[in-house]
């Protein structure tokens, strides 16, 4: 029977408190990516009716771990309502989590005038990211108001540890 391991443990090892905690801060957001992960794409889509306002799952079930919980989401299921406003001609991005319970949130970025500067949000802890997708219009985009089916609004799915926020 194999027993895992956790950063805990393998911090009790060393000697000074101080160490210690400063590791286990460094190490944390990592272990949390690795714990909370999307296993298989979302597929994320444009539900292909006019005026859509939230993407949802493509044609196969999503799968992921949340906090070390293996989740789903069933295929053709919206994504939540998006909350937030982006500038005329500006860029951002909203992402979608999903966390232990099945319960799905989104959350914006940081608009800017191009999409290399657009600043994803905080990655909350303990959740999975389900998706991305980026927004742009020549007119002010509304949440929940402004349809997404454009060809400018651009949806990802990556798979495995993800977390743009987590920089070196």
């Amino acid at each position: 029977m194999t027993m895992f391991s956790t950063i805990t443990q393998f911090l009790s090892g060393m000697s000074a408190e101080k160490d210690r905690n400063a590791v286990f801060q460094a190490a944390s957001p990592l272990a949390d990516r690795y714990n909370s992960v999307a296993t298989s794409t979302a597929g994320l889509v444009v539900t292909g009716t006019s005026g859509t306002k939230v993407p949802k799952i493509g044609a196969v079930a999503f799968q992921g771990i949340a906090s070390g919980v293996p989740v789903t989401i069933a295929a053709a299921t919206d994504m939540p309502a998006l909350s937030g406003s982006i500038t005329a001609a500006y860029y951002n991005i909203f992402c979608f989590f999903i966390d232990s319970a099945s319960v799905v949130t989104s959350a914006m970025g940081t608009e800017a005038s191009s999409l290399a500067g657009v600043k994803f949000p905080q990655f909350p802890t303990g959740k999975a990211l389900v998706g991305y997708i980026t927004v742009t219009y020549a007119s002010a985009f509304v949440g929940n108001t402004t349809s997404l089916n454009t060809a400018t609004t651009v949806y990802i799915s990556p798979t495995g540890a993800f977390d743009p926020n987590v920089l070196i």
